[in-house]
């Protein structure tokens, strides 16, 4: 037994996408969306979502941190010869050395970045706030981010400054307090003079 058929009443979806884009476009609309889309990417370039939880060095206070890891499947060259087998622990540091100490800091801080700027030994600048791009534009010199505050949590950073540097095959991180140059910049927010442009 066949039943009735009857034509597709729904309008076809891609015609209605293309049509509310050709409208969109006409109104102008389309091209505010994408600027607002290139102003907001340019924002967080330019200042990126600072890293939770982090707060200013009150007191000195050191700690070593034990770099290896315990490898969870065993790892082969392409040509099939075992690196490392599974559960072998690796320390990186047994076979390198850090060629520069990394320098936490909250670029907010004035202090901090100058602390950072008059570091003797070769060092590595990571921001957990702030604003990178300006900073390298005003000093000339690399500054780097912790997006999502990776490199934060896996050396269990909560303050800064905080200076990382190799101790044999471990590595010691400091917390250095710093104090702000303007008693009134204690705080971070009348401190953030990366602000406006």
């Amino acid at each position: 037994m066949r039943g009735a058929t009857w034509p597709v009443a729904e309008p076809d979806l891609l015609a209605q996408i293309e049509a509310r884009l050709i409208e969109m476009e006409s109104s102008g609309a389309l091209a505010r969306l994408e600027d607002e889309a290139r102003e907001r990417a340019r924002r967080r370039l330019e200042e990126p979502d600072p890293v939770p939880g982090i707060a200013p060095a009150t007191e000195e206070r050191s700690r070593l941190f034990d770099p290896a890891i315990t490898v969870a499947r065993e790892i082969r060259t392409p040509g099939g010869v075992l690196i490392a087998a599974a559960g072998t622990r690796v320390n990186p540091l047994e076979r390198m050395t850090l060629a520069r100490d990394l320098l936490f800091v909250d670029g907010r801080r004035e202090a901090e970045i100058a602390w950072a700027l008059a570091h003797a030994r070769p060092g590595k600048i990571v921001l957990l706030a702030g604003r990178p791009l300006k900073l390298m534009r005003r000093h000339g010199r690399a500054f780097f981010f912790d997006q999502g505050g990776r490199l934060a949590a896996r050396f269990g950073i909560a303050a800064t400054p905080s200076l990382v540097a190799q101790a044999g095959t471990r590595l010691r991180i400091t917390e250095v307090p710093i104090e702000d140059r303007d008693p009134g910049s204690g705080d971070r927010d009348s401190a953030n003079t990366e602000g406006k442009d």
